[in-house]
């Protein structure tokens, strides 16, 4: 989504009591998030809304009111930064942490997610091991971000580029492997079978497809679908960096094209729709050491539609969106070609004419083969024509 402003007003709306002035405000601030994270549970029938801001929403400085929603609420209050970990799949935050309405000032405390000492008013100990499923990969790694693009002409048939600054980038292990998840509305599709062949898909720097799920239907036009659309995970082929001494000095930027198709859009005056598609998810997948406890990390982003493709002890190292210079959207907008309805009155027209003249000509062969046989049996014998 490119804003959550009704999003934000329909909660203010309709779901937050006109007094409850902690409700109106955290729905406000929903505007300014960086991203926002939905999820319902269909047997306890509960609704969790779960964001972040990168920035503070007030300019300049952070200020927030936090209050228990009743008395029987306990609401623990951390304000952590990051620490570099002991171990690279673990993730360590150290800061300040409090009870509301237990506590009368915050505590030291230092927070591992594999060792956790938490110092509280008791003065008790407290350990947790929550090892990482997600990390990012570091800036300062060469190949650590990537780009998307949609290579003009698009037409029917538009590619979707992957493009990496650099074929030197390493893996974070050796047994890593370089994924791409996609999200494709329903107005564009892939083609499965277009994805089978070794040399095409070595041609486009694909290593194949790992899973597809959603609508996959090649010929159907976009009004007949029911579904969103369908969701792919590819594996990419990222070339051999160059070794020392070859003729190119360095590594040259490279990219990964996953061709894509459009179904047919419904006519439009001026014969052009506009079709969003956010950007890919990419990710290295590695393999979790042995003895490494696959615990739930809580500030883990869980259920994101591709961990589920993988084992449970896999781990994924995130490279970075990198959009073009002076823009911040992570959707590329396509421009498909359809019927341009402000012509379609000359189309149909047309249309009717040339079918109408076809019929007619094919009448007229007819009637001629008929005619010809006609005269054929009734002309006169050699006998008829001596009498």
């Amino acid at each position: 989504m490119p804003f959550l402003k009704h999003f934000a007003l329909y909660i203010i709306q309709r779901i937050c009591p006109e007094n409850n002035t902690q409700c109106l405000k955290k729905a406000d601030h929903l505007q300014e998030v960086d991203y926002l994270d939905i999820d319902y549970d269909a047997i306890s029938r509960s609704l969790t809304l779960t964001s972040l801001h990168g920035e503070s929403p007030v300019s300049g400085h952070w200020s927030e009111d936090i209050r228990p929603y009743n008395n029987s609420t306990k609401m623990e209050v951390g304000i952590l930064t990051p620490r570099k970990a002991t171990d690279p799949e673990e993730l360590a935050l150290e800061g300040l942490l409090a009870v509301l309405g237990e506590d009368e000032e915050p505590s030291m405390s230092q927070f591992s997610l594999c060792e956790v000492h938490l110092t509280v008013s008791r003065r008790d100990p407290t350990r947790f091991s929550f090892p990482s499923r997600h990390h990012a990969v570091e800036p300062t790694t060469s190949g650590s971000t990537f780009a998307t693009s949609f290579p003009p002409p698009t037409g029917l048939h538009p590619t979707l580029r992957l493009a990496f600054p650099s074929s030197s980038s390493s893996p974070p292990a050796p047994a890593c492997v370089l994924h791409t998840h996609v999200t494709l509305p329903s107005p564009i599709f892939i083609d499965k079978y277009q994805l089978s062949s070794p040399n095409f898909l070595a041609a486009k720097n694909l290593g194949g497809i790992r899973a597809l799920a959603g609508e996959t239907d090649l010929e159907a036009p976009n009004w007949v679908i029911g579904q969103w659309g369908s969701a792919l995970l590819l594996e990419l082929a990222p070339p051999a960096p160059r070794q020392p001494g070859a003729s190119l000095k360095g590594n040259s930027p490279w990219h990964a094209d996953i061709p894509l198709h459009m179904r047919y859009l419904p006519p439009k005056a001026g014969g052009s729709s506009t079709v969003d598609v956010p950007w890919p998810v990419v990710f290295w997948a590695c393999p979790a050491e042995e003895g490494t406890k696959m615990n739930v990390n809580p500030f883990d982003r869980v259920n994101l539609g591709y961990e589920s493709l993988f084992g449970p002890r896999t781990m994924f190292y995130h490279l970075q969106p990198r959009p073009a210079a002076g823009g911040a959207s992570l959707i590329e907008r396509v421009e498909v070609p359809v019927m341009d309805t402000d012509g379609a009155t000359w189309v149909e027209s047309g249309t009717v004419g040339v079918v109408m003249l076809g019929a007619l000509w094919v009448v007229w062969k007819l009637l001629r083969v008929l005619l010809r046989e006609w005269r054929s049996e009734n002309a006169p014998t050699g006998k008829e024509k001596a009498q």
